[in-house]
């Protein structure tokens, strides 16, 4: 099994106890907050219906219409109830992720 293999299957576990029935996974990649000293690990797995922050606490679930942005650099930040990192080796899902919302809007909107 693969490296990309590995992680999508890491992430839809991680996601599995939070999903409602019948909602399907699009993406999902792995962020952090804080300074290194203090760095959070959270799982972001992006549905049909809704974006979902999990870490080990629980999960937050918000709405589907948020617009991640166009990644560059090494590290790409996510505003949020806080501030969120993404590395670079996760910038393809954050692609998907905001290509799969625009598939799913109307024109025009």
């Amino acid at each position: 099994m693969g490296h990309q293999q590995r992680r999508v299957e890491m992430i839809a576990k991680r996601a599995a106890p939070h999903l409602e029935p019948g909602e399907r996974i699009q993406t999902g990649f792995i962020a952090q907050s804080g300074s290194w000293i203090t760095a959070r690990v959270w799982t972001f797995v992006v549905t049909d219906r809704a974006i979902l922050i999990v870490s080990r606490k629980g999960a937050q679930r918000l709405p589907r219409d948020f617009w991640f942005g166009t990644p560059s650099g090494v590290y790409h930040s996510i505003e949020l109830d806080r501030t969120y990192k993404v590395h670079r080796d996760y910038y393809a899902e954050v692609k998907t992720a905001d290509e799969a919302l625009r598939e799913t809007q109307a024109p025009g909107e």
